[in-house]
């Protein structure tokens, strides 16, 4: 239990019909007890149990130490006793109305009361330290609260229930178990059976905990789409119908479209939901040589989102043959592919007819399409290869998932000292050498979950959270 009761205002900042201060820690009663006085006099909120509600009033203590009062705000007051509330402490919720200016004295009556201010995430934090969820589920309470749409809020709840840390553990076991019988062997290495030791058998555990890790990394950048979303960038050469890609996309009149060349000469950015992917568009100006100062600010920004998007829908107009600037940036396009960086090669004006072919563009793209911007059948056309080729049509909500880079990574370490280990069975290594490689496994599985991890990794990921969660 941490030493500190902290406080801080839990619903946004901004006006509403409620607003939420949140206490948190042994003296939070006492806190409560301090600014708030129930309706009915008869009730003492110390002796409350938890999961009780109250009615009453929020109130200033006279500043000349008479005892007297001054009424702020009417509130319901609601009592959580640790261990079985969201942090693991003694948590009160003061509801009262969600004005700006009245959250915020309300605040600093608590704190004036003995509560100290509550850091980015301090209750989740606490929750976490305190064993009601594991470091994972904690990090999927930011990622509900952020979820753009119902595949990402499902599948952040699923990791919150626990859905990655039980599949994480499951594998973990199989090393901890091997761990412990090499541990058993190398001190009583006559009372360890030979089969809980075997080579085979090893082998087979460690090849299936592979498969599974990577099963989960193969995920990572479909649960990205949909989670995070995908940094897009719209380019190609001016007049080829990026603009209005961009408004068919959003579903909405957002870029300006006309029949000049050049019409976009800043980035135009975007979020758009299409299916189950979350595309973060940028609609560039048209690539092209310029001797105008302004549109050549605007292309140098197009180049940068080329360079550095995550997915590139590269327009083209289908109805004219390619030019030199359409060449060369299929040349760019064909350097990002061998760098494994998807992109969509689009033929637009395919109501013109085409003079290019898909298959004069597939050498250079990941996957291609031809279609005409202006056709509204444009949108489902791209949400069926967008989904296609990001592997979100069969995304599974319910399914264990990695949520970050973070715990990427902590899946890259494990599979690299799985490999190691399992190249060591196959080369014979002694069971005192194949142990470090196991160890080397559980280390970062524990870290993920948060069952072994240091104070700069926690304070790492409760930074991110926002104050009052």
């Amino acid at each position: 239990m941490a030493e500190r009761t902290v406080a801080a205002i839990a619903t946004p900042n901004a006006a509403g019909g409620i607003g939420i201060v949140r206490i948190s820690g042994g003296d939070a009663l006492d806190v409560a007890s301090r600014v708030f006085v129930p309706a009915r006099s008869s009730v003492v909120l110390r002796d409350l149990p938890g999961y009780s509600m109250v009615f009453g009033t929020v109130v200033d203590p006279a500043a000349d130490g008479s005892g007297g009062t001054s009424p702020v705000d009417q509130a319901v007051c609601l009592v959580f006793r640790g261990p079985a509330s969201y942090t693991g402490e003694d948590v009160v919720e003061l509801q009262c109305h969600g004005g700006l200016y009245l959250m915020q004295k309300i605040l600093r009556l608590v704190l004036a009361a003995g509560a100290s201010p509550a850091g980015p995430g301090e209750f989740t934090k606490r929750a976490f330290l305190n064993g009601r969820i594991d470091l994972s589920e904690a990090e999927s309470v930011m990622d509900l609260i952020s979820a753009h749409g119902e595949q990402a809020a499902n599948a952040a709840y699923h990791a919150l229930e626990g859905s990655l840390s039980k599949e994480i553990r499951s594998v973990t076991d199989v090393f901890i178990a091997a761990a412990a019988h090499m541990a058993a062997w190398a001190d009583y290495p006559d009372e360890i059976y030979e089969e809980e030791l075997d080579y085979d058998v090893l082998l087979k555990q460690f090849r299936d905990a592979y498969d599974r890790l990577d099963a989960l990394k193969q995920k990572f950048d479909a649960g990205q789409a949909i989670t995070e979303g995908v940094a897009t960038a719209i380019v190609g050469r001016p007049n080829v119908g990026k603009s209005t890609l961009m408004n068919r996309l959003l579903q909405r009149e957002r870029s300006i479209v006309t029949s000049i060349a050049g019409t976009t000469r800043d980035v135009v950015e975007e979020t758009a939901r299409i299916g189950n992917v979350v595309l973060r568009l940028a609609d560039t100006a048209g690539l092209h040589a310029s001797d105008d100062v302004v549109e050549s600010i605007g292309i140098e920004m197009a180049r940068d989102k080329l360079e550095h998007s995550d997915l590139v829908l590269a327009v083209f107009d289908g109805s004219e043959a390619l030019n030199d600037e359409d060449r060369d940036l299929l040349a760019t396009l064909k350097e990002r592919n061998a760098a494994g960086q998807p992109s969509v090669g689009i033929l637009n004006k395919s109501d013109l007819g085409n003079v290019v072919s898909e298959e004069d563009l597939s050498p250079f793209v990941t996957r291609t399409i031809a279609l005409s911007a202006t056709d509204p059948d444009c949108y489902e056309q791209m949400r069926v290869l967008l989904e296609d080729l990001l592997g979100t049509a069969d995304f599974d909500p319910s399914a264990a998932m990695l949520a970050n880079e973070r715990q990427l990574s902590c899946v890259n370490r494990a599979m690299d000292a799985i490999r190691d280990a399992i190249g060591g069975i196959e080369a014979g290594l002694t069971m005192d050498a194949l142990s470090v490689c196991v160890d080397d496994t559980i280390a970062p599985l524990l870290e993920l979950t948060g069952a072994s991890v240091s104070d700069t990794i926690i304070e790492q990921v409760f930074a991110t959270f926002c104050v009052g969660k």
